[in-house]
């Protein structure tokens, strides 16, 4: 019996790994835009109203993360995310060489989504240094939701809800915690060179990303007693 098809995986591994590997570095990239560009200009347009700005940035990221899953997910399974790949990897669900790639280019696709962010709104590059122990909390707590939220629909074979699912918690959790819920590496270096409200400081980089694998980590095992193997739905 062919095995039921799931979001977050490409639809064929087959496919040259450069073709995948850059559906996640170009995926990353429009993300970064999105969230750098976003976020810049909420911040301009609602300057004289600036509790729009949170809600505003939070409905761009998610709806670009939406669009890029859902469009480009089935070359590469629509990650654009560090994190989600390599839970992927621990539980033997990606080979070693793919993880690496993925992981480069969505590094690479963060770094100069945020730069390009910043240069396209001729905007100042740097953010404040972070939030301390709440900032490290909130990015433990965001990735940690995240990554249950990505392996809960992939576990459940809820193919299309997946995508969705992601864009709704986000919007949740960009709104609800402290450090707008970046729960993704890339996303936390591309915010370490770019502008506006989601600009980070460098001294928030190694902590937020450490915190952000705690979290992961942390889903995995709650994961794997919630959908012990064999008893996926």
């Amino acid at each position: 019996m062919a095995a039921q098809p799931t979001c977050f995986q490409e639809a064929d591994p087959r496919l040259a790994l450069w073709r995948r590997a850059g559906v996640e570095g170009a995926g990353t990239f429009f993300l970064m835009l999105a969230a750098g560009g976003g976020g810049i200009a909420a911040a301009r347009v609602f300057a004289a109203v600036p509790g729009m700005i949170l809600p505003i940035t939070a409905i761009v990221i998610a709806s670009a993360l939406v669009a890029l899953i859902v469009a480009l997910g089935s070359v590469s399974g629509g990650h654009y995310n560090p994190l989600i790949t390599m839970l992927q990897w621990l539980a033997g669900e990606r080979s070693r060489g793919c993880t690496i790639a993925y992981m480069l280019a969505q590094f690479a696709g963060g770094l100069a989504g945020g730069i390009a962010a910043a240069l396209l709104w001729g905007a100042p590059v740097g953010g404040a240094g972070g939030f301390g122990w709440h900032g490290i909390a909130s990015e433990f707590v965001a990735s940690a939701g995240l990554m249950l939220v990505v392996f809960g629909c992939m576990r459940s074979k809820r193919v299309e809800t997946g995508p969705f699912a992601v864009g709704a918690w986000l919007i949740a959790a960009v709104i609800a915690l402290p450090t707008t819920s970046f729960a993704n590496p890339a996303i936390v270096l591309g915010a370490a060179v770019s502008a506006g409200p989601v600009a980070l400081g460098g001294a928030s980089l190694v902590p937020y990303v450490g915190a952000e694998i705690v979290g992961a980590l942390l889903a995995l095992l709650l994961l794997l007693l919630l959908f012990p193997r064999g008893a996926e739905a």
